[in-house]
């Protein structure tokens, strides 16, 4: 039944689509399947369009997801670090939590507990790379002061600095 108003035409056809609803989803299956490109066009345009409508508030929903998980905000931090540098290898989340279970949780230099980061044992600065074989879980404080030290050469400035402290 054609209307002259489009906007009536379009109201006939939502009723009819629910008083037929399996007619209407074998009609839209029917079409899907003749207009493959079309509908891949209009899922991308419409998916763009309900990010533009919801974008900030995915956003925050990220942000608060990501704030309340701190240890995955880190993590994320060290693979864009890493992509950054073209540093082969990754690792994955199980792979972290095992080593730092494997740490019992605390820092692999102090021995301190609390929030880690990954620590490269050979920093992507000097060549290392970024699998979990040249990862040890670091308290901030100290893998902020090892700094583009190697593990090596960290865990020697440590053993320096406490037998200066003994000496005095």
């Amino acid at each position: 039944m054609a209307y002259k108003d489009p906007e009536r035409g379009r109201a006939y056809g939502r009723e009819w689509m629910k008083r037929n609803p399996e007619k209407a989803r074998e009609a839209m299956r029917r079409w899907r399947a003749r207009n493959p490109e079309l509908n891949r066009v209009r899922d991308r345009e419409y998916r763009r369009a309900a990010h533009a409508r919801r974008g900030a508030e995915i956003a925050a929903i990220k942000k608060a997801w990501l704030d309340a998980h701190p240890e995955v905000r880190r993590a994320k931090d060290q693979g864009y670090r890493a992509r950054k540098r073209a540093a082969p290898g990754s690792f994955t989340g199980a792979e972290w939590r095992a080593l730092v279970e494997q740490y019992a949780g605390a820092c692999g230099y102090c021995g301190a507990k609390g929030p880690l980061d990954a620590d490269h044992r050979i920093p992507l600065s000097r060549g290392g790379d970024n699998t979990i074989g040249n990862i040890i879980p670091a308290c901030h404080s100290c893998n902020v002061r090892k700094h583009r030290m190697t593990e090596q050469e960290f865990r020697a400035r440590i053993a320096s600095e406490r037998s200066d402290d003994l000496k005095s």
